[in-house]
């Protein structure tokens, strides 16, 4: 069957407000809050923890809701224009798989959410990260590319897929290695230049999801 993979965060939903939020918490201060918008965790965590892990692992754990607290700022989400309308198109004809590195406790929260703001459900699957993969990532014995690399190739083993839409430029270089006809980079251009995920793998870049509306 014919599959289109979609990522979560920053792709369909915008969680710049609850990112924000929680490096807020963490820091015990308030940051700028165009630095959430262009600068990774790893650059904000520097600059503001001058780069402690026990900061680093706490923004996550509270971003990923394991840390207490980090549920009740799923609130502060909002769906990205136009993302719901694509996607409910796209789901009539194929398999629609949400591919995401929250994790397996964030199910519920997900699909609560996912309903919530409009997008299709039923007959898709949801494929997340565990809280072990993150668990290796921090002790750098795994990277989030390999694992959703992973995630991936499993996904191929059961769909044809035709097209993968993501927001962050480095994930195509987990997608570049197999034989997926339209890789679609979503442009976040206060972070990221169109030629970064065309250089990682993507097939094309579009600037909003309201360019795929007739797709």
């Amino acid at each position: 069957m014919d599959a289109i993979v979609v990522d979560i965060d920053d792709t369909i939903i915008d969680t710049e407000r609850r990112r924000y939020a929680a490096w807020c918490r963490v820091l015990d201060r308030e940051i700028p809050r165009k630095e959430v918008e262009s600068q990774g965790s790893q650059e904000i965590l520097k600059k503001y923890a001058f780069s402690n892990r026990e900061i680093w692992e706490k923004f996550w754990m509270l971003t990923l809701c394991v840390e207490e607290g980090g549920a009740d700022l799923i609130d502060l989400d909002r769906p990205i224009p136009c993302a719901s309308e694509v996607l409910q198109n796209w789901s009539k004809n194929y398999k629609l798989i949400y591919l995401t590195g929250r994790t397996e406790n964030m199910r519920q929260l997900t699909l609560d959410e996912l309903r919530k703001f409009g997008f299709p459900t039923h007959r898709t699957d949801l494929e997340m990260f565990t809280l072990s993969d993150w668990m290796n990532y921090f002790s750098s014995q795994s990277s989030v590319v390999n694992t959703r690399a992973n995630i991936f190739s499993k996904i191929l083993k059961r769909y044809n897929v035709i097209r993968v839409v993501d927001d962050y430029p480095g994930f195509f270089a987990a997608y570049r290695k197999h034989p997926v006809p339209d890789k679609v980079g979503l442009l976040r251009r206060k972070r990221y230049s169109p030629q970064d995920y065309i250089a990682n793998g993507a097939t094309r870049v579009v600037e909003n999801w309201k360019k795929l509306l007739v797709q």
